[in-house]
């Protein structure tokens, strides 16, 4: 435990940096920002400090503090993770944009992989507020990672359908052809089993980073098999890692897209790749 308990003095011993350890703090006392700024001598309460001690070793061992927390903003949203969901990233906010600009009234859209349900619940709240009515559908192949998931979409008050399933395979069962999708939007796992940048995501649930195969596997059978799930000319638009894009418009080009194209997230890497079928 600290050797103090005034908020002042655990921010300037903490070998923590500044932010975290405030970040840390407030989870711990539920103290505002503002309260810590205005009140620096504050002295912590007992069970606070033994809370407080607890988190930063979690934290100093590496894990990230969006677990610690429980939750992450995500769209001026707070979504609940767990450690059967991925820490939601500004990247990811570049996808649901890039929906939102294509969506149109009484668009049916599938949100593959979804994780904690981010991309779909944002997509519905954004289209309600704008009073664009859509039927989005979450899909996830694990039931642990769905129930997160949906109790997102409850927290936040979303009107989205939850499927479980590995990728397509159960989609016929809820959607008969009559039923198909304007939009199949996904962040699949794409990174290759022997990428370096793995190790320092060993907090977050392998499976939805890596494929175990080449970082391509689950997208090309999306690309594949998108085609008897979507409506005419509708759009496929996948996220993935800074250097597939190439790889992923031959693909699109191969099963037959066109109108492919690939957006830059805010840090100008290849980001995104959209492409339409005709």
């Amino acid at each position: 435990m600290f050797q103090h308990n005034r908020i002042h003095d655990i921010i300037k011993h903490s070998t923590l940096d500044t932010i975290d350890t405030k970040i840390l703090i407030m989870h711990a006392t539920k103290f505002t920002h503002s309260y810590l700024i205005a009140n620096p001598n504050k002295e912590l309460t007992l069970d606070a400090m033994l809370l407080l001690t607890e988190i930063i070793k979690r934290r100093q061992k590496g894990e990230p503090i969006s677990y610690i927390l429980g939750y992450k903003e995500f769209y001026g949203r707070r979504f609940k993770v767990t450690k059967d969901t991925l820490i939601p990233r500004p990247e990811t906010e570049l996808l649901v944009d890039i929906v939102l600009s294509i969506i149109k009234p009484g668009d049916v859209i599938l949100d593959l992989g979804t994780g904690g349900g981010v991309i779909a619940i944002t997509l519905k709240l954004e289209c309600d507020n704008l009073n664009c009515d859509v039927d989005i559908t979450a899909l996830d192949y694990y039931p642990d990672t769905l129930k997160v998931a949906k109790d997102n979409g409850d927290i936040l008050g979303a009107n989205v359908k939850y499927v479980l399933s590995n990728w397509f395979d159960d989609i016929s069962c809820d959607y008969p052809t009559q039923h198909l999708f304007n939009i199949i939007v996904s962040n699949p796992p794409y990174i290759a089993p022997d990428d370096v940048h793995l190790k320092d995501l060993s907090y977050e649930p392998k499976s939805a980073l890596t494929d175990n195969k080449d970082g391509y596997a689950h997208i090309t059978h999306i690309i594949k098999s998108a085609h008897k799930f979507l409506k005419s000319h509708g759009y496929v638009i996948l996220e993935h890692g800074y250097n597939q894009a190439k790889h992923i418009q031959e693909l699109f080009k191969l099963h037959g897209y066109d109108n492919i194209k690939t957006i830059k997230d805010y840090g100008q890497q290849d980001r995104i790749t959209m492409a339409r079928i005709l």
